[in-house]
């Protein structure tokens, strides 16, 4: 009896239909594919830019007027039109103006008060920047010997406290390098300039999925974390984050939860044992940025919601949670493999290391790296151990090829002093300086209805800036799909009473006469000026993970788009059938309501076993948008088009369309209207294909 039970415990994994269903798993699939097939190419994709790398970079072209471009921040520039003077950069990152030869004194100096311009810029944009100073290929002035190396760091300190910045050493170290007088001793330093917590300045904030399996640790962890707690075993820090009571009872997570880690401009953890969610603004107004720990659900049944945190939430990194003396099974692939297909980094953190056996642990580390390795996947795992692998794991994490591993206890408290300098030191993974002079569009991902204020609607802030009483669009629409006028009363971020929320932001925002049975979860609010369009269809690149057989048009599977989770039929693709691996241009048409879908977005689908991913093209309403092939026209009068129709004509992309639901006609495409001209909304219901 034990030994049964024990074969459908810790070894459950090798049971024949837990392994039928492993073999089309999420990592399985994407591990499983090779250079050779075609979906391999939309999978890798390119990877992020480092923000602290490349931003600078723009950053050094703009500030290259008279004083040329650092080595180590980028190649050589022009000065702008019509400046007189012209730079030369050198291998020190200085800089020696034409027909001037300037003293080694001046150019350290003039490379100095170079870098130091770009270092504010690029902190008073960002919040805080990274940088290696006296590296080779790093921040100003290079070959430094330690009287130069401090003189640096002492000019670093005074231009970040007069921009209200601190400098926080982070480690120092010396190298050898090979210079014309033969081997010298370099000293270099690595160092963390962070904006300081301000009235009118927002903090940084970077937001982290917390996934893994079922009874792995992932409550329990951001529970220790947020509260600045150890667990007693017995579940005592995940009761303090869980929201319902079936979730206390049962001991899993079912729903999204989000938790703040506020941290200081000294990289000081400002959460303590009074840290509670409803008094949180209390710390985020002290903090210079803010990691938001989006607890997800672990359990097989739960799967739908944390795809949907993972899309909608929109989580600039993923946290893998492994129990030790589990190992890698079950929904933790799952959860892995829809991060690798949504091109989140991820990096992994084992737990309940204090109760697993040695030689059990180094099978889960093992199993691990082989799954990293694999051809699909293309990630070095990295164990980190000390403060200098986590300074390396947090510049490279970004770069979406390192995978950092922390062994980790909630009870004892081993490797959370990593973990908590990991998170201080992650890097926002998007430029979202840029995207705040866009014009405003808010995601919405979940609805409330507030006594004596209204109706609130939480979300994220995709582009733009937003503050009370800006005029927005509502959609698109619950009944008819159109867009219509809203306007913000308040908003609250983090709980803290704020003027305004920029893009990259998670905010709260109160509406002005709007019922809370005209929103939910899915509905956008944008600006006026992108004249918003709900569109029934939208082309998308996709690449096939795994499928059982081929697909054709009239195929249905669940897309998950950022905030949009509704089933879509295929309609049209440029091939007639598609197999696993294989990539293709498809037109999906949402079976439910129309959407707001942008082009660009990624988003992934599933039914059953099938798995696969995609990018948005374009929509029907796109003027870019060209149309239908030869080849969609003929796939779709194969497979997504009604023979036997009324009058005795076959449905054509250029019209109309009209078929949903095994050629149905959908009710809001019979009795819907064109496209008005009202100026205070954007109705389109009457679905169309892309013309």
């Amino acid at each position: 009896m034990s030994r049964a039970h024990h074969s459908k415990g810790l070894h459950h994994n090798l049971h024949h239909t837990a392994a039928a269903a492993d073999a089309s798993g999420w990592v399985e699939s994407i591990s499983e594919m090779t250079e050779e097939d075609p979906a391999t190419a939309l999978l890798v994709g390119s990877p992020p830019a480092n923000t602290s790398t490349s931003s600078m970079k723009h950053a050094a072209a703009v500030k290259a007027a008279a004083t040329g471009s650092s080595a180590g921040l980028a190649d050589s520039h022009s000065g702008p039109a019509g400046s007189a003077v012209t730079g030369k950069a050198n291998g020190l990152g200085g800089v020696s103006v034409e027909g001037t030869k300037l003293t080694p004194d001046q150019e350290f100096n003039a490379c100095l008060e170079h870098a130091l311009g770009v270092m504010m810029a690029e902190v008073t944009a960002v919040g805080e920047v990274m940088l290696e100073v006296g590296a080779p290929h790093g921040w100003g002035p290079t070959k430094l010997n330690q009287q130069q190396l401090q003189q640096v760091l002492g000019r670093m300190r005074a231009v970040a406290d007069a921009g209200e910045a601190d400098v926080l050493l982070l480690r120092e170290g010396s190298t050898q390098i090979a210079a014309e007088g033969g081997i010298v001793i370099a000293c270099s330093a690595d160092v963390a300039v962070r904006r300081r917590a301000g009235e009118g300045r927002s903090p940084m904030e970077v937001r982290v999925a917390v996934i893994g399996n079922v009874d792995s640790g992932k409550s329990t962890l951001v529970g220790v974390l947020t509260r600045s707690i150890l667990d007693d075993g017995r579940g005592l820090a995940r009761g303090k984050v869980f929201k319902h009571g079936h979730e206390q009872s049962t001991g899993r997570t079912s729903s999204i939860g989000q938790h703040n880690l506020c941290i200081d401009s000294q990289g000081n953890i400002l959460n303590d044992g009074q840290f509670r969610n409803n008094n949180c603004g209390d710390y985020v107004k002290h903090a210079s940025k803010v990691v938001t720990l989006v607890d997800l659900a672990g359990h097989e049944k739960y799967f739908r919601t944390t795809a949907y945190g993972l899309t909608g939430h929109m989580p600039d990194y993923a946290c893998l949670i492994v129990g030790a003396n589990m190992g890698v099974v079950g929904m933790c692939k799952e959860h892995l493999g829809v991060a690798l297909a949504l091109k989140v980094p991820v990096f992994f953190v084992i737990t309940k290391v204090d109760i697993c056996p040695e030689h059990v642990l180094k099978n889960t580390v093992q199993s691990l790296a082989s799954i990293l390795k694999k051809p699909g996947v293309r990630k070095k795992p990295y164990l980190v151990r000390g403060h200098d692998e986590v300074l390396t794991a947090a510049r490279n994490i970004t770069t979406d090829s390192l995978a950092p591993i922390f062994l980790t206890s909630a009870v004892t408290g081993k490797g959370l002093d990593l973990v908590r300098m990991f998170y201080s030191l992650l890097p926002a993974r998007h430029r979202w300086v840029e995207a705040q002079a866009q014009a405003a569009e808010f995601i919405i991902d979940e609805t409330f209805g507030v006594p004596g204020v209204g109706t609130v609607v939480a979300g994220t802030v995709k582009r733009g800036v937003i503050s009370p009483n800006t005029p927005l669009l509502l959609g698109p629409d619950i009944g008819d799909g159109s867009f219509k006028a809203a306007s913000i009363k308040s908003i609250h971020y983090k709980r803290l009473p704020v003027g305004q929320v920029v893009a990259g932001q998670t905010a709260a925002l109160a509406l002005k006469k709007v019922k809370r049975a005209q929103v939910r979860k899915g509905m956008v609010l944008v600006d006026e000026r992108l004249h918003p369009a709900a569109s029934w269809e939208f082309d998308a690149d996709i690449a096939i993970l795994t499928h059982s057989t081929t697909i054709q048009p009239r195929y249905q599977a669940v897309i998950h788009c950022e905030i949009i989770r509704q089933a879509a039929r295929v309609v049209a693709m440029d091939q007639e059938r598609l197999r696993s691996g294989d990539r293709a241009c498809v037109r999906f048409r949402f079976l439910q309501r129309p959407e707001y879908v942008t082009a660009g977005t990624r988003f992934v689908f599933r039914e059953g076993r099938t798995k696969g991913i995609g990018v948005v093209v374009g929509s029907e309403h796109d003027s870019g948008t060209t149309k239908p092939s030869k080849t969609e026209a003929t796939a779709a009068a194969a497979g997504a088009v009604d023979h036997a129709t009324s009058n005795g004509h076959a449905h054509k992309l250029n019209e109309p369309s009209a078929l949903v639901n095994g050629g149905d006609v959908h009710p809001d495409a019979a009795a819907a209207p064109a496209v008005t001209a009202d100026t205070t909304s954007a109705t389109v219901v009457k679905p169309q294909s892309i013309s």
